[in-house]
């Protein structure tokens, strides 16, 4: 394992993780934005097996800055911090892993730079526009008895308002609920990141302020049509009992050119978690150039692998 900090936009010190030492190597792209990359980092590092993993936090979160000009938060930032790790490693292009919104700072960055990207595996990604990413997010909850979504509220307000006396606390009050009410509509709740698993202080900025500037910060999005320039192919990940987070991921497979979409079965979001057998295995022949079982969509060839 390598860590250290690199300067991303205006110098802003960024923190990444290298672990594996596999010939490909891989841009890890967490959630939040702003969760921190031990949000889905122990979920994800088995994937270094065989290949290298670069983790970073995203600023506003994690070990990376935590900039008393909010400003700072938004959405070009976020981008161009993404630019800055790609340079700093030397990749001429990149093949990226991005989980949940980190499929959001993704996209936006493909917009600036099709052509840095080799290929691209989207992970339990909320929608392509604003309003579907919404659904998704709240579609969770729609189950949930009134009393323990009135718990999950309260304790995300504390958060949300910095009013909590003990962020990290808090924070995994929050979650220890999220995951009594994934378990009570049947999921299995084996997801093992945490966005708590970061200092009091990031905690309490990142609720405060990275979770409500930053998605804010990407306006009214819609990817729908705006990645047909993007050549990579790109391989979309989710459990098919999620019906409104699967309508979100078809919607990404139509928004790339040349996407391939692996629908689990009988898992929800947290595909990764709930089958690692299945999604590992898909992402290395995806990486390698093969085509991932279980896969629908259409591929042209591309870099010289074989027809995905």
């Amino acid at each position: 394992m390598d860590e250290g900090f690199l300067a991303g936009a205006g110098g802003a010190r960024i923190f990444y993780r290298i672990i594996g030492t596999g010939p490909d190597t891989l841009i890890a792209v967490h959630g939040g934005p702003g969760a921190g990359m031990n949000a889905f980092f122990p979920d994800v590092a088995p994937i270094a097996a065989r290949h290298t993993i670069i983790f970073y936090d995203q600023r506003g979160g994690g070990r990376s800055a935590l900039p008393a000009d909010t400003s700072l938060l938004e959405a070009r930032y976020h981008v161009a911090d993404l630019e800055a790790v790609r340079h700093r490693f030397g990749l001429e292009r990149m093949t990226v892993i991005a989980h949940s919104f980190g499929a959001i700072v993704v996209a936006t960055y493909a917009e600036s730079y099709p052509e840095r990207l080799a290929r691209l595996i989207l992970l339990d990604a909320v929608g392509p526009q604003r309003e579907a990413a919404a659904a998704v997010a709240v579609s969770p909850y729609a189950t949930a008895d009134s009393a323990t979504l009135r718990r999950f509220i309260g304790v995300m307000e504390i958060l949300l308002t910095g009013a909590a006396a003990d962020p990290v606390a808090s924070c995994q009050e929050y979650e220890a609920i999220g995951r009594e009410m994934a378990l009570a509509r049947g999921d299995t709740g084996r997801w093992q990141g945490s966005s708590c698993d970061m200092s009091a202080e990031a905690v309490h900025y990142y609720y405060r302020y990275t979770a409500r500037i930053g998605p804010a910060s990407f306006g009214q999005w819609d990817f729908t049509s705006s990645l047909r320039d993007v050549t990579a192919p790109v391989l979309i990940i989710y459990g098919d009992r999620d019906t409104v987070g699967m309508a979100a991921q078809r919607a990404w497979a139509g928004a790339w050119p040349h996407a391939r979409l692996l629908q689990v079965p009988g898992v929800g979001k947290g595909a990764l978690a709930d089958r690692p057998d299945l999604v590992v295995s898909a992402i290395e022949q995806f990486v390698s150039g093969r085509r991932a079982q279980g896969t629908t969509g259409s591929m042209p060839q591309y870099g010289g692998a074989l027809d995905l």
